[in-house]
């Protein structure tokens, strides 16, 4: 059933944006199968960028009225795109190094926009998603877990997904800001 609080209507799908490489580390395939699986939803999956795996990944989608994809986009244009989606997705394959040496840019970027993630992330981006209520989590390359988290967030009332963002926007300013972490390098470089 559908849930009026939850701010979607048949002229306003919810939008979840992916930005970045489409290459075989990214395991887009998995999110294409996420995909099909909530195409009774109304949700739009918007894939910007480019990658030694898109081609594959677009003929993958083929068949599939839910995803839409674009070339690379300046970055300078980000935060407007983003500002313009409901959730940003962030995808990795189970590769056991990101667990603990992966920094992912469009991650900080969605907190400083103030937009929920969803994020296949093991270890630490999974763990502060979870650990802040952020959005949603789910393991690597399964894509039965990621549908489950995305049809979560559709179901939610669109106030919850808005203090998912305010929280991101808040971990943003405490945590990632670029004056802060200067301020701290900088008393440790002078000490």
């Amino acid at each position: 059933l559908p849930n009026e609080n939850n701010g979607f209507t048949k002229d306003r799908p919810m939008k979840i944006l992916y930005a970045g490489a489409h290459g075989s580390a990214n395991k887009l395939s998995n999110v294409v199968r996420a995909a099909s699986l909530v195409e009774h939803l109304n949700i739009k999956f918007i894939f910007i960028g480019d990658g030694p795996e898109k081609i594959s990944i677009v003929n993958q989608a083929k068949l599939l009225t839910n995803i839409e994809f674009f070339d690379p986009l300046p970055k300078v244009d980000m935060p407007r795109i983003m500002a313009n989606c409901d959730v940003i997705l962030l995808s990795l394959g189970d590769i056991p190094l990101f667990r603990y040496g992966v920094s992912p840019n469009k991650l900080y970027d969605a907190y400083a926009i103030g937009r929920p993630v969803l994020t296949t992330v093991e270890g630490f981006i999974n763990n502060e998603v979870k650990e802040n209520n952020l959005g949603g989590t789910a393991p690597p390359e399964n894509s039965r877990l990621l549908a489950n988290e995305i049809e979560r967030r559709f179901y939610l009332p669109r106030q919850e997904r808005e203090l998912m963002g305010q929280r991101a926007r808040k971990l943003a300013e405490t945590v990632y800001s670029r004056e802060l972490i200067i301020s701290k390098y900088h008393k440790l470089l002078t000490g």
